[in-house]
Formats: structure tokens, C-alpha cells, sequence
């Protein structure tokens, strides 16, 4: 049993953690050998990186990404209704065929919209198949970002170079957000590196 002064003094380390996070959290990203900084631009508007993580298929490690945005956030609710531009940024660690990104994103915005929802983006999910029809395979280093710009759309850069026009449906970005956000995610340990997520310290366990 630990004394009441013990227990202020846990309390006291707790909330002086909780005010340094945000110091921990503005800091550039090294993953795998990939650097994501801290800080970008889109369309000459700032960006901080909200988080990052790898994605695995068993033990392979398949590609990095990070989230920028324009206010840091745990909170997916928050991220999805925040305005301004925003980018995921992927950096490849396996080849993959562009044509299984495709099926990712499609899946997953499957997976985290309704019946509605889904049919509504179909033709913006026809573009998105349309542009990666030209690319047809990524390699191990070739980046991949997908952006959403206000009053422009999404936007899909291949190695900084854009797939295409803009997607024009203002719910296509956030939809396909969703996919690594959302309630289905395709891994409950990236959405979490991606809202940089860290469990509240479990105090009342010491009363």
C-alpha cells in the first residue's frame, strides 16, 4: 500500500509527463531507415506530423507512413472533421504492385463507410483505379502520398510527382482516411501510431 504522499508524487510525475508530450510529439520521425520531418507544406500551408508508423504483413515489414495535418490530434473523430489540407505520406520497404494499393484503399474504404457511402464513391474510386493504372508497380524507396487540398481534392503523388488530376469529391480523402483511422482499420497498432495514441497511466490502481 502505497502512502498518500507516495500517490501525489505519482500523480504529480503523470501530469508532468502529460504536459511534455506535446514537446516528444513535434519531433521528426525515423522509421526503417526512413525520415519523416516534423514539419511540411501543402499549398504553402503549414503541416505537423501527427504520427507514424510501418505496416507488416506477418513479420515482413511492407511500407512506413506518417500523417501530417494541421493540429495535432489523438483523436480520429477530430482529425477527420479538422479543415485544411492534409497529407499521408508513405515511403515503401516491399515492391507491391500499384494495383494492391489500389485494393487497400478500396477495401478499407469499403470496410469504414456505409452501403450509401461507399456506392456514393464509386466513381471516384474508378479514377483513383484509372490513374494507378499507369504507374503499375512500386519499389522498395519509392514514395507515395495522398493529399487533400480545400476547394482542389485528392490528390496522389507517386515519388512527388502527381498521378493526376485532382479528385474532386470532397468526402473521397476523408473516406479514404477512414482506412487507417477508422473502426476497421487494417491495424489497430498503426491507427494507434498514427494518432501517436498513449494509454493514460492507470493511477486509481494504487488506491
Amino acid at each position: 500500500m502505497l502512502s498518500k504522499y507516495s500517490k501525489m508524487l505519482l500523480s504529480g510525475l503523470g501530469l508532468a509527463l502529460s504536459l511534455l508530450a506535446p514537446v516528444a510529439q513535434a519531433q521528426n520521425a525515423d522509421l526503417a531507415g526512413v525520415h519523416y520531418p516534423a514539419a511540411l507544406k501543402v499549398e504553402g500551408s503549414p503541416l505537423v506530423l501527427n504520427g507514424s508508423g510501418i505496416s507488416y504483413r506477418a513479420v515482413a515489414k511492407i511500407y512506413t507512413v506518417a500523417l501530417y495535418v494541421p493540429k495535432k490530434s489523438n483523436q480520429a473523430d477530430v482529425i477527420l472533421s479538422m479543415p485544411g489540407p492534409k497529407q499521408l505520406r508513405f515511403v515503401m520497404l516491399q515492391g507491391m504492385r500499384i494495383d494492391e494499393v489500389g485494393k487497400l484503399v478500396t477495401t478499407g474504404v469499403e470496410n469504414n463507410s456505409t452501403r450509401t457511402q461507399f456506392f456514393g464513391l464509386i466513381p471516384a474510386i474508378r479514377t483513383m483505379g484509372e490513374q494507378f493504372s499507369r504507374i503499375k508497380r512500386m519499389s522498395p524507396g519509392d514514395t507515395f502520398a495522398i493529399e487533400w487540398v480545400p476547394k482542389r481534392g485528392t490528390v496522389f503523388f507517386v515519388n512527388d510527382q502527381p498521378a493526376g488530376l485532382p479528385i474532386q469529391d470532397p468526402e473521397f480523402f476523408n473516406a479514404i482516411l477512414r482506412t487507417w483511422l477508422g473502426k476497421t482499420p487494417p491495424s489497430q497498432a498503426l491507427k494507434d501510431a498514427l494518432l501517436d495514441y498513449r494509454a493514460p497511466p492507470v493511477l486509481n490502481a494504487l488506491d
